[in-house]
C-alpha cells in the first residue's frame, strides 16, 4: 500500500460567523497551491482508492480539489481520525483496513500527520515530521504488522508548484 498524506492549504485566520476552528475555510491563495498540488498528482497518474479527509473545511476543501483535478469525487470520505487531536492509532486502524495493493490519500492537519508519517517511516518509533501547509509525503510500501514504509517523497507546495 502506498499512503500519500497532503496537509491542508493556508485558511483563514478565522472562521466567518461562530463555527470555530472547524469552519475555516482555505484563503484564495491556498485554493490555487492546492489545485497546483492536485494537478502535479495528476501528471504523475496518481490513482487513489480512498481519499480520507478530516471532516473540517479547510481540509474537506483540499480534499474535494483534488478529487475533483483527478476526476475521483466519488472516493472521497470524512474521517474523524484526522481531525485535530487525533491519535495515531486511530488513524492506523482505519487505514489498516483498507485494502493492501490500493493507493491512499489522507488529507488533515498539523502535527498529527507529521507525527504519523514519521511514525511510518521509523517503524513505529516516536519520529516526526515538519510539513507545512499543502504539504505532501508519499510513503511507499506501508504496512501495519510490522509497522513501516519508505519515505519516496516530501515536498513543499512551493517545490510542487516548481515542478509544475
Amino acid at each position: 500500500m502506498d499512503i500519500y498524506v497532503l496537509i491542508h492549504g493556508r485558511a483563514e485566520k478565522r472562521a466567518p460567523n461562530a463555527d470555530g476552528d472547524e469552519g475555516r475555510a482555505l484563503t484564495g491563495e491556498g485554493r490555487t497551491e492546492i489545485l497546483g498540488v492536485a494537478e502535479f498528482l495528476a501528471s504523475r497518474d496518481v490513482v487513489f482508492g480512498c481519499i480520507a479527509t478530516s471532516p473540517y473545511v479547510r481540509a474537506l476543501e483540499t480534499a474535494q480539489i483534488v478529487a475533483k483535478a483527478l476526476g475521483k469525487r466519488g472516493l472521497l470520505v470524512q474521517w474523524d481520525e484526522l481531525t485535530p487531536g487525533g491519535s495515531i492509532e486511530g488513524l492506523e486502524s482505519r487505514i489498516a483496513g483498507r485494502p493492501e495493493d490500493e493507493s491512499v490519500l489522507i488529507v488533515g492537519h498539523e502535527p498529527l500527520l507529521g507525527q504519523f508519517t514519521g511514525y511510518m517511516i521509523s517503524g513505529g518509533g516516536d519520529a516526526a515530521i515538519a510539513m507545512g501547509k499543502g504539504g505532501l509525503a508519499k510513503i511507499r510500501n506501508a504496512r501495519f504488522d510490522p509497522v513501516g514504509g519508505e519515505l519516496q517523497w516530501l515536498l513543499t507546495v512551493r517545490q510542487i508548484l516548481s515542478m509544475k
